[in-house]
């Protein structure tokens, strides 16, 4: 892993989508998401979708094989399912086989395969890779600067697992409590429920101190309630709608002057 690392976004090098079979994969996804979901149907959509090279739909419909939802239970047809993608070369793709040869299932388990592959997703700009490399870097390696750099890669392709991490790191090991709760908002409001309530804990506690805040507090349970009952909501005018107050110590970022403020710019932090 001792590489130099170049920052690659998914949308530049991922397949373009035929528009037609677009249209199927998103049916399957709508009727995926009803309370009782059709799930042969479902799997009919995403393989006529695969049929004109869909990677979107490969991926769903692997992971359909994988639990036996709409067709027999088979790690073999998945795994064909992630090859193709692979010969496309879909960033997902290898991400998706670094994770079947790291669990050994469906082909030899192989832990440097499974970095190999990971290795080759993240060049390729996919944002799960790229997260999954960052943590390893930080926490298991101890190489912050690679760690966040690739985690900051996935975090501006809207991951919102990426920018929660971030806010770990930040919490935690670089102790700029502002620049965490910029993250754990951008977590929230790109889907993840745990920036939410890490926000909300914040305010609720007077954590880190902040001021308590119960006004605060009960907009971002709101937002965290909202998340659990519907995973797939977004709130892209949250940092606009509920926005956080500087720390009374550091500021909007630890490493800037106290006065300094973010100017809505993507390297504000």
């Amino acid at each position: 892993m001792a590489y130099e690392f170049k920052c690659v976004h998914e949308k530049d090098t991922a397949p373009q989508l035929d528009k037609g079979s677009d249209a199927w994969f998103q049916q399957a996804r709508k009727i995926s998401k009803e309370r009782l979901p059709d799930w042969v149907r479902v799997a009919q959509l995403y393989q006529s979708a695969v049929d004109k090279d869909h990677w979107k739909a490969m991926h769903n419909l692997a992971e359909l094989y994988l639990r036996g939802k709409g067709v027999p239970k088979d790690t073999n047809k998945a795994i064909d399912l992630y090859q193709k993608m692979i010969e496309l070369n879909v960033p997902l793709g290898y991400y998706d086989m670094s994770v079947m040869v790291q669990r050994g299932a469906g082909v030899v388990q192989s832990d440097k395969d499974a970095m190999l592959f990971l290795l080759k997703a993240a060049d390729l700009g996919s944002p799960h890779a790229q997260t999954r490399i960052g943590y390893i870097y930080i926490h298991d390696k101890r190489e912050y600067s690679v760690g966040v750099g690739y985690l900051k890669c996935a975090a501006m392709q809207d991951f919102a697992d990426a920018n929660y991490k971030l806010g770990t790191y930040y919490e935690i090991l670089d102790v700029n409590y502002p620049v965490a709760m910029h993250y754990y908002q951008r977590a929230a409001a790109l889907g993840e429920s745990k920036g939410a309530m890490e926000i909300e804990d914040v305010f609720r506690e007077g954590l880190f101190e902040y001021k308590m805040d119960v006004s605060l507090a009960e907009d971002y349970r709101n937002v965290y309630r909202k998340l659990k009952s519907d995973p797939d909501a977004r709130f892209p005018n949250l940092a606009k709608d509920h926005p956080l107050p500087p720390h009374p110590v550091q500021g909007y970022h630890a490493d800037k002057d106290i006065n300094w403020k973010p100017t809505g710019r993507a390297d504000d932090y």
